[in-house]
């Protein structure tokens, strides 16, 4: 009896977090299988039609190819900006350290909604500060519409994003920084080696782990960015920025095909889960070694 207490007394909290997250997919999944178009009346079994008519659709693999994108080379950026400031915080250069370190640490905290309207206002056409900046300097003799560009929509979004996200991967490069054993750069130091030699062959091999789990969170989090695109563009000008949960949104309530709609949404889980599957592994091995 005393060994069954503990799951009774979870039982009420596990029952109903499961129903928060099993219902939904698996109702989604159902509507997956279904023909469906909302404001029509009546529904009928379509198989997989759906998932084929999503992955034959030219708007998808555009979609995926931005996703990607956005997503990889974001997380990247935000990776390398975030070792820099780690580095220049963990220096302790000056008295203002923890100062700049609070700082740096604001968009992190910022809302994704509040940081995509901030930028779309940064950059705005017309009186965007962005723009004041460059006319006023002389790098462009006119205004630049950068969100209704089809070569700097997805860009823009994309630094923005870049912009929140440096926060938390500056942090977890700090914490892994401090655990580094000084003992390894006083040895190297005894060796002669120089500061580059020290950060390519003992910083950055220490860090390893830390930087193969924060590239897979952060494409997982950027993979299913819907907020930060949504308000900056749309997926617009001309689906240059389009994503994959965003067509999502499309498909369902756009284009009122509700079956499509959550076909593509159950595809995009079924990525995530494959990429929350190796970040587990990742941080399992991280935590062996």
């Amino acid at each position: 009896m005393k060994r069954s207490t503990p799951y009774l007394l979870l039982a009420p909290a596990l029952l109903f977090t499961g129903f928060i997250l099993l219902f939904p997919l698996v109702q989604n999944l159902l509507n997956s299988l279904m023909h469906m178009t909302l404001g029509r009346g009546g529904t009928s079994w379509s198989g997989l039609e759906n998932y084929s008519r999503v992955l034959s659709d030219g708007l998808f693999w555009l979609a995926f190819r931005n996703t990607v994108a956005y997503a990889v080379a974001g997380t990247v950026a935000a990776l390398l900006l975030g070792l820099g400031f780690a580095v220049v915080l963990n220096a302790r250069i000056g008295k203002f350290t923890d100062i700049m370190a609070f700082f740096y640490s604001i968009p992190w905290v910022v809302s994704p909604v509040v940081a995509g309207f901030a930028w779309k206002w940064l950059l705005n056409d017309s009186f965007g500060i962005f723009n004041e900046w460059l006319t006023s300097w002389g790098i462009v003799r006119e205004d630049v519409n950068w969100l209704g560009d089809p070569r700097t929509a997805l860009l823009c979004v994309a630094v923005a994003r870049i912009w929140q996200f440096y926060p938390f991967a500056m942090v977890m490069f700090l914490a892994g920084l401090q655990c580094i054993p000084q003992e390894q750069y006083e040895a190297a130091e005894v060796d002669g080696a120089t500061a580059l030699r020290k950060f390519f062959h003992i910083t950055i091999p220490n860090l390893r782990y830390v930087t193969a789990v924060l590239l897979l969170l952060g494409v997982i989090w950027s993979f299913n960015d819907f907020n930060m695109v949504f308000v900056m563009t749309r997926g617009g000008p001309i689906n240059s920025s389009m994503v994959l949960p965003v067509l999502v949104r499309e498909y369902s309530f756009v284009y009122f095909d509700v079956g499509k709609g959550s076909a593509l949404s159950i595809l995009v889980f079924a990525m995530l889960f494959l990429l929350s599957f190796l970040y587990l592994r990742v941080l399992t091995r991280s935590d062996a070694a």
